[in-house]
């Protein structure tokens, strides 16, 4: 929508116009808007497809959002913590957020070679799964949040080499799924990997591709993934120009529908009502000269995508 205003500046009307946000975008944001920002969020695309929204906690503190899942009726939210564009590494720390109230009801801090903290994996009975880029961490959850600390609360840790990368991960039901950003497509590859992993080799020599049980392309600059109560694959990949949502084949790697999202978008996961759960990173402080302003968890009913 847009409103235009005639105001007299030394003698000659001059016309001005101004947009201001409609749908998604115009309603409340939930949780504690962050002091260094004075305007509220940027209209994004699709956000007729927005449900809710809710401020990344840890904004003010220099924390970059970027993993994200749903645990027992829950938000987790991973963050690192950085405000300069050249460093892409920090504390790592995992908030939770009532999906209701958008207040956040706790934290934990990750072990110090954690850096990125790029995705999260719930895999149902208190276990959390934090990806980094070069490490796999199995977290009891209760634990990690009584101590805000994560260290005597992990469970195992699986080192990465070769071209396994865990820039992000997702659960389907039965195995870990993790994905390496990379800016060359021809590089960026999923890799689906057993949960024995944490058993077999915690604490070990590091893992290879040649354990993955299967390997599929992705886009580039791929940010997250997560499945859908019907096996269907979803992943995110963006930069500070672009955002998309696909809907992928988990057996062949195709892509069978891309939606345009907000810049910066990072990782996805389903609640139980299989509505989208996602996040940009857009608007944090490191990046707070891109053209967009929205550093907020936000809720998508993916059938009113377009």
């Amino acid at each position: 929508m847009k409103l235009s205003f005639k105001y007299v500046f030394l003698g000659v009307v001059v016309l001005t116009s101004f947009s201001f946000m409609v749908g998604a975008n115009a309603a409340e944001v939930l949780g504690k808007k962050p002091r260094y920002l004075l305007s509220g969020t940027s209209s994004v695309p699709n956000e007729q497809a927005i449900l809710k929204m809710i401020w990344a906690p840890g904004l003010d503190e220099g924390y970059v959002p970027q993993g994200i899942t749903v645990a027992e009726g829950t938000i987790l939210l991973s963050s690192y913590k950085s405000t300069d564009p050249k460093q892409d590494k920090g504390p790592c720390r995992v908030f939770r957020i009532d999906p209701v109230s958008g207040n956040y009801s706790g934290y934990f801090d990750m072990p110090e070679d954690c850096g990125h903290a790029g995705g999260l994996a719930y895999l149902g009975r208190g276990a959390l799964v934090v990806s980094d880029t070069r490490r796999l961490y199995k977290v009891d959850l209760d634990k990690a949040f009584r101590e805000v600390k994560a260290d005597a609360a992990i469970q195992s840790i699986v080192k990465l080499a070769g071209e396994l990368k865990g820039s992000f991960v997702d659960f389907d039901g039965t195995d870990l799924w993790i994905g390496s950003y990379e800016k060359e497509e021809a590089k960026a590859k999923l890799y689906r990997l057993t949960l024995k992993i944490f058993d077999e080799y915690d604490r070990k020599g590091a893992i290879k591709e040649d354990k993955a049980l299967s390997i599929i392309p992705i886009p580039a600059e791929a940010q997250g993934l997560a499945f859908d109560r019907d096996g269907n694959l979803w992943l995110t990949a963006s930069s500070s120009k672009h955002g998309g949502l696909f809907k992928m084949d988990p057996k062949t790697g195709s892509i069978l529908t891309r939606y345009e999202m907000v810049i910066g978008i990072e990782d996805i996961g389903f609640d139980s009502d299989g509505k989208l759960w996602s996040v940009s990173e857009a608007g944090s402080q490191r990046w707070l000269k891109w053209s967009k302003i929205f550093p907020v968890l936000f809720q998508l009913d993916v059938s009113k995508l377009k």
